[in-house]
């Protein structure tokens, strides 16, 4: 996990967190016959998430901000 001193840990295990990649998540509902064009009008988000791997916690980050805060 790149740097250590920028190693994100869990606060309520004080181990550090896993990257778990980026995962993007959609405000909205399905648009039944509009299909994939309805997509269009759905705000999107990406976030880099990170879990504890002993308690399961979960943080998120927004994709894209303050990438050079976080481990490579």
């Amino acid at each position: 996990m790149g740097d250590p001193s920028k190693t994100i840990l869990c606060p309520r295990c004080n181990i550090p967190k896993r990257y778990l990649g980026t995962k993007r998540f959609h405000e909205g509902h399905r648009w039944g016959i509009l299909g994939d064009l309805g997509e269009l009008f759905v705000n999107k988000e990406a976030f880099d998430v990170y879990a504890c791997p002993r308690c399961g916690g979960v943080e998120f980050f927004v994709d894209g901000i303050g990438e050079e805060m976080r481990p490579s």
